[in-house]
């Protein structure tokens, strides 16, 4: 994941809460753009293959979370939400 990405600040928080243990985290998509400093584009709270756990061009902001050991294991578009859980690297 590039430094400069849209997505690394969520690099970052993820990787700081493998730091204090915690490997399994619920985050509404309000604390994602939260961490991100920007909003989530409309694709994600439609389209739960924007959440999914691919490493190709289409889904970029995956690695985000892949990069760093974590995996998407759910996604609640009606309750705009989504659970980690860290598999380590």
């Amino acid at each position: 994941m590039s430094i400069s990405s849209d997505y690394y600040p969520l690099s970052q928080h993820l990787n700081k809460l493998v730091e204090k243990g915690i490997t399994q985290i619920t985050l509404t998509f309000s604390e994602i753009e939260d961490v991100l400093k920007r909003n989530l584009p409309p694709t994600a709270r439609k389209n739960p293959t924007w959440w999914s756990n691919s490493r190709t061009e289409k889904y970029r902001q995956c690695a985000s979370w892949l990069d760093y050991g974590w995996e998407k294991k759910k996604v609640d578009l009606k309750g705009e939400k989504i659970e980690f859980q860290y598999m380590a690297k």
